[in-house]
């Protein structure tokens, strides 16, 4: 039987190396597919095993198919064995002919040109003429017109994982939850991308909103997406004030396709400087109304007060602590920090 090093086949699955190993273990599988999926148990062609029933459980089922049949992963039940292709059959592992009569026929379970010949119980493999295959219904080699040969790849090509798991079942990637992988007809492991705004659920083997997923809980979480520059009917393109800070904003970028950028530039202006979102520029402080906290900043200082150029905020550690009002007839001053006769109008205090 021919060993593929594991390494070489799933290292873009695994962080750590198997290269000692030829095939994965049940739990590694496990950790990919979805909770309580059924697989062959690997390196063999008659047994079974039920994944736990969750990520953290342990509740493993195995079985075994009766004499004379094997499992099938695709159905998930034991059949006969001429109605099923073992991905680990070989005359290393298995005797097809056990329980056959003498002079019967096989297919090869990984060669289309190539057959068995049941002897006193025992296999004897041989393979067809050049150019001809082996027809198992006539139990003679024919020419590839003449018969449609299952066999879309040599099993010893497979993918390990392809081997023990259902035909085109979805595994999660443990490395990026915006992406799966899915087996396909020939055993081969495909990398696949969910649409834009969705990322891959490992629970329900499916592409969901990202706002509903439960990513695999081996994979890096999601970083949450910005929705500051508008929806999919309204698109929302250039300078977006941040509504949790006087002082940041958001550039939005025009995209090809027409959606909202989800990754907008986020900036801040300098200190002692405003986003104004009418003039799209960084103003003195004093010149931006801006209706979130003012202490942003300034530390243990005083500001203005939105609406009354003759109150003030105490700040402490950049946060408004309480406010107070000059006596009748002062007007505070943010620059100088002191209740003044001077008429104040900035626009950070002004109605």
């Amino acid at each position: 039987m021919f060993k593929s090093p594991f390494f070489a086949a799933l290292c873009f699955i695994f962080a750590s190396s198997y290269a000692e190993q030829s095939e994965p273990s049940v739990k590694e599988i496990c950790k990919l597919v979805a909770p309580g999926t059924t697989i062959i148990y690997p390196n063999t062609c008659d047994k079974w095993v039920r994944c736990p029933s969750s990520f953290s459980a342990e509740d493993y089922e195995e079985g075994s198919c009766v004499f004379g049949l094997y499992f099938n992963k695709d159905t998930g039940r034991c059949e006969s064995i001429e109605n099923v292709i073992c991905p680990y059959a070989s005359a290393e592992t298995s005797n097809r002919c056990a329980s056959k009569e003498d002079g019967t026929f096989l297919a090869h379970p990984d060669n289309c040109s190539g057959y068995i010949f049941c002897s006193k119980g025992k296999e004897m493999q041989s393979t067809c003429p050049f150019g001809l295959i082996f027809h198992p219904g006539k139990a003679s080699c024919v020419y590839v017109n003449e018969y449609k040969c299952p066999i879309k790849q040599s099993a010893a090509k497979a993918n390990p994982i392809c081997k023990a798991v259902p035909k085109g079942l979805l595994l999660a990637n443990v490395n990026d939850c915006t992406k799966y992988y899915k087996c396909d007809e020939g055993s081969q492991l495909n990398s696949l991308q969910c649409n834009e705004g969705e990322a891959y659920n490992y629970s329900t083997k499916e592409c969901v909103s990202r706002n509903q997923v439960i990513c695999h809980p081996s994979a890096p979480q999601l970083e949450p997406e910005i929705d500051v520059c508008g929806s999919e009917n309204n698109t929302v393109v250039g300078y977006i004030a941040d509504k949790e800070s006087c002082s940041y904003y958001y550039i939005c970028a025009e995209r090809k396709d027409g959606k909202p950028d989800r990754k907008p530039m986020h900036l801040k202006c300098p200190n002692g400087y405003f986003f104004d979102s009418k003039t799209w520029s960084c103003r003195d402080r004093v010149n931006v109304k801006c209706y979130l906290d003012r202490c942003e900043g300034m530390g243990n200082k005083y500001v203005n007060v939105i609406g009354d150029c003759t109150s003030y905020a105490h700040c402490k550690n950049g946060v408004t602590l309480n406010n107070g009002k000059c006596k009748s007839g002062l007007f505070f001053d943010e620059r100088s920090q002191i209740c003044t006769q001077d008429i104040i109008t900035y626009a950070a205090c002004s109605p």
